[in-house]
């Protein structure tokens, strides 16, 4: 080995990629099997608990075990005695250095585990899941976190001995099991999450899964930066779409992207690495590890998707009687 230069260099086709597309899928199958046997109860909620629980599950086993993840309650030391605590479907925590206030067991739901209480001043990320994209669960969701401004005023002063707020590094997000194709023209969805931008930390989301899509595909939910205000006509959130523009200030506006690829979950989960570590830049892949594609895999340099396949589907056979007819009218000609 030359001992001034390594050989190595990035490797954009990373061998955990399959790992990560495993790992998503596991959570969609616990979530899919619940949700079949809702199907013949009254009340279809069940299958929300489970999507939940199988997402902490995941997130507790990939994090770095500095961190851990509950769901429960985050207590300030300002909080008015007579307020209503707030439950949270996620909370990353410092697991090395937080004291646990109480916990809640809830022997109804075993698999969702124990709630806990966690100091505010130990508290990392919050994040909201759902079963299903559409608008009335991103504003479900966003309103659920928007419950946390009081805790996001301020910034508490290093030095000071009474903590009241959340981190200057805490962030908060959304996840949503599935886009359902009775859903992919709910448009208003994103408007709903860019509410969310509103709060400080406010990451953004992901969608599991696409009723549309290939299974390995995954929604991301991004924030845009603009300098001003853009059109953009929305086929359908099964491809890529955009929100409304809000504007922060002058010159400066924001809407959400919504776009799908095999490699965003895993580029999810290391941004959620990097947000802990207060490393993540927006645009920027916090690692390449778990990168990569079928596609990329089968050694094609970039992935094809139409939003309506049904209808390209029907442009190539259209194309292809087309050129049948031409070559037989020009055989024809040719033997004249």
């Amino acid at each position: 080995m030359n001992d001034k230069f390594s050989p190595l260099q990035p490797e954009w086709q990373n061998k955990a990629w399959k790992q990560f597309l495993m790992a998503k899928r596991d959570m969609l199958h616990a979530y899919d099997r619940e949700r079949e046997k809702g199907l013949e109860r009254p009340i279809h909620t069940e299958h929300g608990r489970v999507a939940e629980a199988e997402f902490r599950k995941w997130l507790a086993n990939f994090l770095p075990k500095k961190y851990a993840v509950t769901s429960g309650y985050i207590i300030s030391q300002g909080t008015p005695k007579n307020e209503y605590l707030v439950h949270y479907d996620v909370i990353i925590y410092e697991h090395l250095e937080a004291p646990i206030l109480w916990v809640d067991d809830n022997p109804d739901h075993s698999w969702q585990g124990k709630s806990m209480a966690v100091p505010v001043e130990y508290v990392r990320g919050v994040i909201e899941v759902k079963s299903s994209f559409n608008k009335k669960t991103a504003a479900d969701a966003i309103n659920q976190l928007a419950k946390l401004k009081p805790l996001l005023q301020k910034i508490d002063p290093s030095h000071h001995p009474t903590k009241l707020y959340l981190p200057k590094d805490f962030f908060c997000a959304v996840v949503f099991f599935e886009l359902r194709k009775e859903n992919h023209k709910e448009f208003g969805a994103l408007d709903a999450i860019l509410e969310g931008t509103d709060l400080r930390g406010f990451y953004g989301g992901f969608i599991l899964r696409c009723e549309t899509l290939d299974e390995h595909y995954g929604g991301k939910l991004s924030i845009v930066h603009e300098a001003g205000r853009y059109g953009h006509e929305n086929k359908s959130l099964s491809f890529w779409s955009y929100s409304n523009s809000k504007k922060i200030k002058e010159n400066l506006y924001c809407r959400i992207l919504l776009m799908h690829c095999e490699s965003f979950f895993s580029q999810f989960a290391f941004d959620i690495i990097a947000l802990l570590k207060g490393t993540y830049h927006p645009g920027v892949i916090s690692s390449l590890y778990g990168f990569g594609t079928t596609d990329m895999h089968n050694g094609k340099a970039f992935s094809i998707q139409y939003y309506d396949i049904e209808e390209h589907k029907r442009f190539e056979e259209s194309t292809r009687e087309y050129m049948e007819k031409w070559f037989k009218s020009e055989l024809k000609n040719d033997k004249t």
